[in-house]
C-alpha cells in the first residue's frame, strides 16, 4: 500500500496516465494495445508498481478514445462508438471542452462508483458470477444486440440490417467452437477473421475522409468561442452531473453488472446504458439530449473497467482483454489469483483499490483536460491538413494492430462500404456492435446447444437466463413501441 505513495509509485501513475492518454487518442491504438506493449517493462517492475501503472494506462486510455470522436468523428474504442455521433455533434455546438469534460468527469465518477463497489461487494458479486454459464452469456449478448437495434434514433429496420451485417463480418474465419473455416475465400489472412478495431477505423475514420472528398463543404463548424476552457470542462459538466445524478448511478450500476461478467467488459455496458437512455428519451417524447446520452455511456464504461477486475482477482477469470493480460503478469510474478489472494496479498489488493480511486479522481480530470485542450486546437485545423492527418492515422492504426498491410486494405474497403451505407441512411455503429458481440453470441450458443444435446428449451430453464430473456423481450417491445410512436408522430407532422 505504501508503494503507491512512494516516488516510484507516483511516477508510475503519472507516466502511465500520460502514456494512456497519448495511445487512446490515436485511432486504432487502443487501451489493450497500450497495456500489451507495457508488458516487457512490467516484467522488471514490482507488482505493487506495475499493476497501478496498468490501471492508470487503461483508465485514461479508454476515456481518450473519445478524443477521436470529438475531432474527426472517429471512435477510439467500440464503447465510444455507442455515443460517438452525440459526442461529435455536441463538440460542434458547445465546444470540445464541454463535450470532453462530460466524458472525462463522467468516466471519473463511474470509475469511482465501480471501484467502491469493487471494494465492498467483490465477494458477493463473485457468488452471482458463479451462477452464469454459457446460457446466461448467450442472453447477455442477445440483450446487448437488441438494445443496439433501437439505439440509432433512426429506422429500426436499417439498424437491424447494419447489425446483421456486423454479425456476418464476425463469422469470417475459423469457427470458434468447431474449428471450421468460413468466408475466407482462399485468403490465409482472413482465416483469423476480421479485426473489429480495423473495421471500426475504416467505418468511421476513412469513410469521413471519403465523405469530405466527394462531398466538400459538409464540415460543421464549432459555434463556440474558445474562451472559458476550465469553466467549460469542469464547472458546466459538474452542474449537469449534479442535476442528473440518478442517471450516473443507474448507468454505473449497469456497467458494474455487465463488467464483472467474464468476457463481457466495458463495451457492452456502454452500449446498453447509452441505448437505454436514448429509449428513455424517446418514451418521454423529449428532444434527444446528447450530453445525457454521453454521460450514460461514459459513466457505464469506466464503471465496467473497475468491475472487470472482480472475476480476475477472485476467480482467475479475465473480465476483459486488459485483465487477461494482467493475469499473465500475475503468473509471471508467481501470484496466484483466486479467493486466497485476498488473504495472502492484502497489501496488493488494498493498493489496487487505492489506485482505482486515485486514477479516477485525479488522473482522469488532469489528463482529460490536457487532451481536451489538444482537441480544441485540432478542431480548428484547416480541413485539408486534418484530412491528411486522419488518413495517415487510419493507415498507421490499422497496420499497427497485426503489423499486416492486409489490414490496411480491409480498412480502406470498410471505408468505401461505410460511405455507401451512409448514403442509404444506414447507421454504422451497429456494424461494430455486431462484430463485437457476434463471437460471444455464437460461441455461447454452440456450447450451450452441445451441452444440452440441442435441446433448445434448456435456454429457458435456468432462473437467471429467464430473467435476461424477459429483459430482452421487454427491450424489444418497448423499442418497437417507441419507434412506432416516433414514426407516427413524424408522419403527422
Amino acid at each position: 500500500m505504501s508503494d503507491i505513495f512512494s516516488v516510484q509509485g507516483i511516477l508510475a501513475l503519472l507516466l502511465g496516465g500520460l502514456y494512456g492518454s497519448i495511445f487512446g487518442a490515436i485511432p486504432g491504438l487502443t487501451a489493450t494495445l497500450a497495456v500489451a506493449l507495457f508488458i516487457p517493462i512490467a516484467f522488471f517492475l514490482d507488482p505493487a508498481i506495475a499493476l497501478p501503472a496498468i490501471i492508470a494506462i487503461s483508465s485514461v486510455a479508454i476515456y481518450a478514445g473519445d478524443v477521436g470522436s470529438t475531432v474527426a468523428r472517429i471512435p477510439g474504442t467500440p464503447a465510444s462508438a455507442a455515443y460517438f455521433n452525440q459526442l461529435f455533434g455536441l463538440s460542434r455546438r458547445k465546444g470540445p471542452m464541454y463535450s470532453l469534460g462530460i466524458s472525462a468527469l463522467g468516466s471519473a465518477v463511474g470509475g469511482v462508483i465501480g471501484a467502491v463497489l469493487l471494494m465492498v461487494s467483490a465477494s458477493l458479486i463473485v457468488q452471482l458470477a458463479k451462477q452464469f454459464s454459457s446460457f446466461e452469456y448467450f442472453w447477455i449478448a442477445i440483450l446487448g444486440l437488441c438494445a443496439g437495434v433501437f439505439a440509432s434514433g433512426g429506422s429500426s429496420v436499417k439498424s437491424l440490417i447494419s447489425l446483421l451485417l456486423g454479425l456476418l463480418f464476425s463469422s469470417v474465419g475459423i469457427d470458434p467452437t468447431l474449428g471450421f473455416p468460413r468466408f475466407h475465400f482462399g485468403s490465409p489472412q482472413l482465416m483469423g477473421g476480421l479485426n473489429y478495431i480495423v473495421a471500426m477505423i475504416g467505418l468511421f475514420g476513412f469513410s469521413e475522409v471519403l465523405n469530405h472528398i466527394f462531398r466538400p463543404g459538409t464540415v460543421i463548424e464549432s459555434e463556440v468561442d474558445s474562451q472559458g476552457s476550465a469553466k467549460a470542462f469542469f464547472s458546466q459538466p459538474l452542474l449537469l452531473m449534479i442535476k442528473k445524478k440518478w442517471l450516473i448511478v443507474r448507468s454505473s450500476l449497469m456497467g458494474v453488472l455487465v463488467g464483472f461478467l467474464p468476457g463481457a467488459g466495458a463495451d457492452i455496458g456502454a452500449w446498453v446504458s447509452s441505448s437505454l437512455e436514448k429509449m428513455r428519451q424517446k418514451k418521454s417524447n423529449q428532444e434527444a439530449k446528447d450530453d445525457e446520452i454521453i454521460l450514460a455511456g461514459t459513466s457505464s464504461n469506466n464503471a465496467a473497467v473497475a468491475s472487470a477486475w472482480i472475476p480476475a482477482l477472485s476467480l482467475g477469470l479475465p473480465g476483459d482483454t486488459i485483465t487477461a493480460i494482467v493475469l499473465g503478469i500475475f503468473m509471471m510474478k508467481g501470484i496466484n489469483p483466486g479467493p486466497l489472494l485476498f488473504e495472502q496479498q492484502p497489501d496488493l489488493i488494498t493498493g489496487l483499490y487505492l489506485t482505482f480511486i486515485i486514477s479516477n479522481i485525479f488522473l482522469l480530470p488532469f489528463y482529460g483536460y490536457l487532451t481536451a485542450l489538444m482537441a480544441k486546437r485540432l478542431i480548428k485545423t484547416p480541413m485539408p491538413v486534418l484530412l491528411t492527418v486522419v488518413t495517415i492515422l487510419c493507415m498507421v492504426g490499422a497496420y499497427a494492430i497485426n503489423n499486416d498491410i492486409y489490414d490496411v486494405w480491409i480498412m480502406v474497403g470498410m471505408g468505401f462500404l461505410a460511405f455507401i451505407l451512409k448514403k442509404g441512411g444506414f447507421p454504422l455503429a451497429q456494424i461494430v456492435l455486431g462484430m463485437v458481440l457476434g463471437p460471444i453470441l455464437e460461441q455461447n450458443f454452440m456450447v450451450s446447444a452441445i451441452k444440452s444435446r440441442w435441446d433448445l428449451m434448456s435456454f429457458f430453464e435456468r432462473p437467471v437466463a429467464m430473467i435476461l430473456m424477459l429483459a430482452t423481450v421487454a427491450i424489444i417491445y418497448l423499442g418497437w413501441r417507441y419507434s412506432r410512436g416516433v414514426s407516427r408522430q413524424t408522419s403527422e407532422e
